[in-house]
């Protein structure tokens, strides 16, 4: 039988119809292992371009010139003009570097913003676009397509754990009213991974917690929403455990390289996660209120995660249960209800430890308000993959039980030992 008219697996219409694809990221090199490894995958490149974080670009910079010594080619650009919550001007700038020096290779460095600032630019020049907006044009192929054989090298060196950007399949970049945009292609996530934990020894406890407990909601999103992806699950759950044990260890020693390392490799598990399987409700309702607060990504996460997470339990305490058990939390004679508060009050507990806020600042909305959130939110479909199914007026409820608890005076909540 002539499979003539089978497609192809990089054929665009295919790959937007289909919810089921397993596309596996590129390599990783992490311990020993990080830097000779980055000299080996630079061996396809001859001219570099680095798009970096510029406080982190001088601790980098002498490991990354000798990989790319070892392997025979050069860093021709250098654009380090990142800032956090990056902006589509940024992006510009990166692509106009990479463009003006013909590069045939891009090496990103640092934290979320970076490594998302260097996805757009990665796909506007090597998807032959004009402008980074023209990527979120209806039917774009370039974005829509599989990695192919001959896409040229794109290595990510991450400095922070937390966003998994390293490893995912979406990048977040502002337009120029402040409205965060969503770029996501299997195509632009790198091909490449080094997981360098000395890089991120000097982090700050603020960026640590932050970035940590992003991973976390990254890690147990991924575990209990409804996408059938049991690799994705495998690999949410694995990171899950690994954040467990580590989180608490990196904030107690932030020179132990040690904890560093096993967040990092957290952080890229939960990113490869995520991007087989999307996460859940939390992040789904978190990126709208982005632009109402003025709060780090993982603040507001940290702030929404209780009358999202409860409201969910008690419809959907089957989905944390499980999540519980597979990760040691609670016990097979355990009901689901317990099971389930095991998982949530483990997730409190380290929200705790970060010093990440329980609520909002003080936050006024109104019914018509909450609405225009809830129709934001359900354009994502990690949202939409909620283990309890959330309509409009679910969500807009949310958002308005959110708002009202910024409003009412903190409570001391004594959380169970685990």
């Amino acid at each position: 039988m002539s499979n003539a008219s089978a497609p192809a697996i990089g054929d665009a219409a295919v790959l937007a119809d289909l919810e089921r694809v397993v596309l596996w990221p590129g390599h990783c090199g992490h311990g020993q292992a990080a830097w000779p490894f980055a000299a080996q995958v630079l061996r396809r490149a001859r001219r570099v371009a680095v798009i970096a974080d510029p406080r982190v670009w001088p601790l980098a910079s002498p490991a990354l010139q000798r990989a790319a010594d070892r392997a025979g080619c050069r860093i021709a650009a250098v654009y380090d003009g990142v800032r956090p919550n990056p902006s589509l001007d940024e992006v510009r700038a990166a692509a106009a570097a990479i463009r003006a020096d013909r590069c045939d290779a891009l090496v990103a460095i640092g934290g979320g913003s970076a490594i998302d600032t260097a996805k757009v630019a990665y796909a506007t020049v090597f998807g032959g676009q004009a402008d980074p907006a023209d990527l979120l044009a209806p039917g774009n192929a370039w974005m829509a397509g599989a990695p192919q054989a001959d896409d040229p090298l794109f290595l990510a060196v991450p400095t922070t754990a937390g966003t998994g950007s390293e490893s995912s399949t979406a990048a977040l970049v502002k337009d120029e009213r402040g409205r965060k945009l969503m770029f996501r292609s299997a195509r632009s996530r790198p091909g490449a991974v080094v997981l360098a934990p000395e890089l991120t020894l000097g982090l700050p406890r603020a960026a640590t917690a932050a970035g940590g407990f992003d991973a976390l909601l990254h890690a147990m999103g991924a575990l209990v929403n409804d996408c059938d992806a049991p690799v994705g699950a495998a690999l949410a759950a694995e990171s899950l455990v690994r954040a467990l044990h580590a989180y608490p260890r990196v904030l107690a020693t932030p020179d132990d390289a040690d904890a560093r390392a096993a967040m990092l490799m957290t952080s890229y598990l939960a990113g490869v996660a995520i991007g087989m399987k999307r996460v859940d409700a939390v992040h789904g309702l978190c990126t709208p209120l982005e632009g109402r607060v003025d709060m780090a990504h993982a603040e507001v996460l940290a702030a929404i995660f209780d009358p999202i997470a409860d409201h969910t339990a008690r419809k959907a305490a089957a989905s944390y249960a499980r999540a519980a058990r597979r990760c040691g939390l609670a016990g097979p004679d355990e009901d689901d209800a317990q099971a389930a508060g095991r998982l949530l009050d483990a997730i409190r507990r380290m929200r705790a430890l970060g010093g990440l806020p329980d609520r909002l600042p003080p936050l006024a909305l109104t019914r018509d308000d909450a609405l225009a959130l809830a129709d934001q939110a359900l354009l994502s479909p990690s949202t939409r993959l909620n283990p309890r199914a959330l309509d409009r007026d679910d969500i807009a409820g949310l958002y308005l039980d959110i708002a009202a608890r910024s409003q009412a005076a903190p409570s001391t909540v004594i959380l169970p030992a685990p």
